[in-house]
């Protein structure tokens, strides 16, 4: 095997000096193909739809965002009655729950019955969900009338806002009373 490489590849039979400079020579005849003959690069010089861009007006900025009016008062005890509503979904939502709830509390952990309460929590508390996106509506809104400078729809969502701070205390308190000691 070894005598029909070295009569089909004299560079073999040359050594390794050889292959070197076979090597050397494929590299220079591939750096060949790289050498470019043309004599004319493209300019760099803007072109003319370039320049037109260049010199156009700038658009001026857009102004600034306005903070959305205050809620006017019945805007706020809209509000309110759709939280009271929100609220009495929630403790009916309890109610349905709390005998799967007290029985998961009493179940190993892992159980069906301990599944099932869990379950019937995470049901309950997110019925509260509700409450929490009203409040933070009067919150946004109590932060535009600030910005305003309506001190009287600030005074009665800060009032409002009261209001549903104790439906959330209450819901929450529902939820603890629930838990397991």
């Amino acid at each position: 095997m070894k005598s029909r490489l070295f009569h089909a590849f004299p560079a073999l039979r040359m050594g390794l000096a050889g292959v070197a400079g076979l090597a050397g020579l494929v590299g220079l005849a591939g750096l060949a193909g790289c050498a470019d003959t043309r004599t004319g690069y493209p300019s760099l010089v803007p072109r003319p739809i370039e320049r037109e861009v260049m010199q156009a007006e700038a658009v001026p900025p857009a102004p600034p965002a306005t903070p959305a009016p205050p809620a006017p008062s019945a805007d706020i005890a809209q509000i309110i009655a759709g939280a009271r509503s929100a609220d009495a979904a929630f403790r009916a939502e309890v109610e349905k729950a709390r005998a799967a709830i007290e029985a998961g509390r009493s179940a190993p952990e892992g159980s069906e019955a301990w599944v099932a309460g869990q379950q019937a929590y995470s049901n309950a508390d997110i019925a509260r969900l509700p409450v929490a996106d009203a409040m933070a509506e009067l919150d946004r809104r109590r932060e535009a009338a600030i910005e305003a400078g309506d001190s009287a729809s600030e005074a009665a969502i800060a009032e409002a806002q009261a209001q549903l701070q104790e439906l959330q205390e209450a819901e929450r308190a529902l939820l603890t009373a629930l838990l397991p000691a």
